[in-house]
């Protein structure tokens, strides 16, 4: 059964940090482009549970760590936020998994924060999270040409956004 909460220091784990390293996890992803240690993880978790305008949840399926789900750039006079979200655990994917998550973090976004929207980009090549976002009734709204470059390659950022 899935658990999504807030992720505390303690759930950074070797596991969780080595997701980053593979390439297949985060061919869409700026942090192919960022160093990831323990520690580093550790400190970021921790910024994420002190701060003000984002909130950092982890995926949980009985009790295993499998993915993050963050919802940033937390707008209270626009209502509104930024989500991103990785299935790190490829044992997991294709299952509904982020379907899911989104579809929780929609309603924390509503009922938590009396957020009215949530928004998402996407690279263009990124089927399966398309995918998780139109299933979860977000609507295509504006495409940023050749935005995203990801191993020396260019994408189209589509984005996308719902309202609650």
């Amino acid at each position: 059964m899935i658990n999504i909460r807030i992720l505390e220091v303690e759930d950074v784990s070797e596991d969780y940090v080595n997701w980053f390293s593979k390439k297949e996890i985060i061919e869409f992803s700026d942090n192919q482009y960022l160093f990831f240690s323990l520690e580093r993880q550790k400190e970021y978790v921790h910024e994420c549970l002190i701060s003000d305008d984002k909130e950092l949840y982890g995926i949980f399926e009985d009790d295993i760590h499998i993915g993050n789900i963050i919802m940033k750039n937390i707008n209270k006079f626009h209502c509104r936020a930024e989500i991103g979200y990785v299935i790190g655990d490829k044992n997991y994917w294709g299952k509904g998994y982020g379907k899911k998550a989104v579809n929780e973090i929609m309603g924390k976004a509503k009922n938590k924060h009396h957020l009215t929207k949530l928004y998402a980009g996407v690279a263009s090549a990124n089927i399966a999270s398309i995918k998780v976002l139109e299933n979860n009734k977000f609507v295509l709204e504006g495409i940023r040409k050749k935005h995203l470059k990801y191993n020396k390659l260019w994408f189209d950022q589509l984005d996308y956004g719902v309202i609650l």
